[in-house]
């Protein structure tokens, strides 16, 4: 073989070798593991957050050594969760699928991270967990106490300040999956 063969085969090999890796990195790989080994045989499930739950957009796997992995050729938001009867004590995890690699972990208190948007939803979801405790510490006291238009008045300035730190989250994230699911969940009078 002369050697504008050998290197025509060589740069042909190099520009596969390349396309191979670009296709993988447009793709993104769900890492997951779960807080025990109780659901390991059981069946995982990735569902699309809105549209169709049918066969065609619902992928599934098993649980494996408290493991499990899709990958995903599409961004999007969607749901990791097990079947209906395992579904107690176990909260559902919302990903991003964008490209790259996440890493979810899924128990009492589920989380992902490890991508851009999922990073995101991950300190939105704290947010939101903090807003909730709060909001029912509240609550409790307003249930107990004699002064209730203190505890109120207290409630609505937690109430304000998160819908504040929604409406500036919202607005800080980039064009994506993410933020469209929040302006649909969270629509501001400027966002149409």
């Amino acid at each position: 073989m002369n050697r504008s063969a050998i290197l025509s085969l060589l740069l042909l090999a190099l520009l596969l070798l390349s396309g191979c890796r670009q296709s993988h990195q447009s793709s993104c790989l769900i890492m997951g593991t779960m807080e025990n080994h109780t659901l390991d045989g059981k069946t995982i499930y990735l569902v699309p957050l809105v549209g169709p739950h049918d066969a065609a957009h619902v992928d599934s796997t098993t649980i494996e050594n408290a493991r499990f992995q899709f990958e995903v050729d599409s961004t999007d938001v969607k749901v990791i969760r097990v079947g209906y009867r395992y579904r107690e004590g176990i909260e559902d995890m919302l990903v991003v699928s964008e490209p790259g690699t996440v890493n979810v972990h899924i128990g009492k208190l589920s989380s992902c991270g490890g991508t851009p948007q999922n990073d995101s939803l991950q300190a939105w979801k704290d947010s939101m967990e903090r807003y909730r405790m709060l909001l029912y510490q509240l609550q409790t006291a307003k249930r107990k106490t004699n002064d209730k238009d203190a505890v109120q008045a207290r409630l609505e300035q937690l109430y304000d300040r998160q819908q504040h730190y929604i409406a500036d989250f919202t607005e800080r994230q980039p064009k994506g999956a993410l933020k469209d699911v929040l302006m649909k969940l969270y629509p501001q009078p400027n966002n149409k």
